[in-house]
């Protein structure tokens, strides 16, 4: 009877880490986006184990979501009360 040994949780995660690191960023996000996509635990697992790696691939900046600047916003306000 074989006996398979596996990876420890924190061995896993420092050979996932540097494997994502040594790609380029489009291609790192594309790879997080989809691993975290499977199921909602691997989310979980990509979103505990790499903080760093989840918030490059599903956060986004207010400006980069559609936002406005804030003397934007304040102009338009203004400009409602005339």
């Amino acid at each position: 009877m074989k006996r398979e040994q596996g990876m420890s949780a924190k061995d896993l995660a420092e050979t996932v880490g540097k494997r994502f690191k040594g790609m380029g960023k489009r291609e790192r996000i594309a790879k997080i986006r989809k691993l975290a996509g499977t199921s909602p635990e691997d989310a979980t697992f990509i979103r505990e184990t790499f903080p760093e790696l989840y918030r490059e691939a599903f956060l986004t900046t207010a400006r980069g979501a559609g936002g406005r600047l804030a003397a934007d916003r304040r102009r338009a306000r203004g400009a409602a009360t005339r």
